[in-house]
């Protein structure tokens, strides 16, 4: 069958159909966050916000609402990927980039995804497609996205390898930081370039961690890093306070001895067959759990590239309470066709022991606080009304999250 997608963009909003009030009927109603049992309901959308959600069938909408009836049905929160890369292909031929990203972004809302984390790429092209989006040109996820902060030395090695990236490291989104002094105004700059956080990514001691994180947050925006950030061991990035740290397989890294890792040396050891250790590992999850930091594990990238890791310290994080969200950094076909995030949930489910409602959390609730949003995630009054309805119970089989019968997207249109 297909796909209903249904759309309530900013530009309607006070027009005849942002003013139409739908009822969903009768579903069983999957809240988002794992700790509320699903429970049969019915749910109120006026004007994109979720106005009531009923328990039981004492159902009730304003006067003229449309009755969709959703018996035998499943309704949860629109999905995210926590870790998308939308704006780091090829540009030279920006129209046709363009169009190859708005056929991405269709596919991904078509699958249910209705909001997307970029971790780091061109900002003029991903703050065009975010225009795009919200202005109604275009159907797509809402955006969400960082700039890139590195150590000048990364940066010349991309400029060494790619003659297409010369220059970078000089760029409010991609930014090379040699110094304290430095972060405040080049924080500033990426906060002009409409990022939502800065990615903490490589070539950055423990203090200039610290120093970014600290500065971010004042500045208002969320700091997101890479679980290692060469020379500097995961346990400083987790020490800094940062909100997230992505690629549980990085993880490993604090099994190396020493205060600090060289980057040769660590991949070395994690090619001739490197192990995690829970053991030495619990110190650093706990950290992190402490601190309130986000697992970005992006298992399926992991399993795609051999790193066999990434299962077992993820499944070791949540066991530990770790808040794990649901990241792909994979590459999304621009067609009807699977989706990777599909492939990381059924991987959270089968190989690190989470059970139905916590992936569906990850891939919810907690996409959306590791991005910064209190406006979407979870099924309750005042929230924006990104939901699906699925015709399969996703507590079976967490794929049929990714075959919705409607997507709604602030509402209808």
């Amino acid at each position: 069958m297909r796909i209903k997608i249904i759309l309530l963009l900013l530009c309607l909003q006070g027009s005849a159909f942002a003013q139409r009030a739908i009822l969903l009927k009768d579903a069983t109603i999957i809240d988002g966050d794992g700790s509320v049992k699903p429970y049969q309901g019915s749910v109120f959308i006026k004007d994109g916000i979720i106005k009531a959600v009923f328990k039981g069938e004492s159902g009730k909408a304003d006067a003229g609402a449309e009755l969709i009836d959703c018996k035998g049905k499943f309704i949860v929160p629109g999905l995210i990927d926590a870790h998308v890369h939308l704006g780091t292909g090829n540009l030279d031929d920006w129209k046709k980039a363009s169009l190859t990203r708005d056929s991405i972004a269709e596919n991904l809302l078509r699958h249910g995804i209705t909001t997307v984390r970029d971790m780091a790429g061109y900002a003029p092209f991903l703050a065009e497609y975010k225009t795009a989006v919200t202005s109604g040109k275009i159907p797509g996820p809402d955006i969400f996205y960082a700039a890139q902060f590195a150590g000048p030395s990364y940066f010349e090695m991309i400029a060494r390898g790619s003659k297409d990236r010369k220059g970078q490291g000089t760029t409010a989104w991609y930014r090379a930081i040699s110094n304290k002094k430095e972060v405040k105004q080049a924080i500033m700059e990426a906060k002009k370039a409409g990022v939502t956080g800065i990615k903490i990514y490589a070539s950055l001691s423990r203090e200039l961690i610290a120093e970014i994180t600290r500065e971010a947050h004042k500045q208002g925006l969320m700091a997101w890093a890479h679980g290692a950030i060469f020379p500097s061991k995961p346990i400083d990035v987790a020490l800094a306070g940062v909100n997230s740290m992505s690629h549980a397989n990085d993880l490993v890294f604090e099994q190396l001895k020493g205060d600090t890792i060289e980057i040769g040396r660590a991949w070395a050891q994690l090619y001739k067959g490197l192990k995690a250790d829970t053991a030495i590992l619990d110190r650093l999850l706990l950290a992190m759990k402490e601190r309130n930091i986000y697992l970005d594990a992006t298992v399926f990238h992991a399993e795609n590239n051999k790193m066999v890791n990434a299962a077992i310290i993820t499944r070791r994080a949540n066991q530990l309470g770790v808040k794990i969200v649901s990241g792909t950094d994979w590459i999304y076909p621009t067609k009807n066709e699977d989706v990777a995030l599909m492939q990381e949930v059924k991987l959270l489910a089968s190989k690190c022991g989470m059970n139905s409602l916590e992936v569906i959390q990850c891939a919810t609730l907690n996409g959306a606080q590791v991005t910064g949003l209190n406006d979407r995630g979870v099924i309750r009054s005042g929230k924006r009304a990104d939901l699906l309805v699925l015709r399969q119970d996703p507590l079976n089989d967490v794929e049929h999250l990714f075959h919705p019968e409607i997507v709604f997207k602030r509402g209808i249109m």
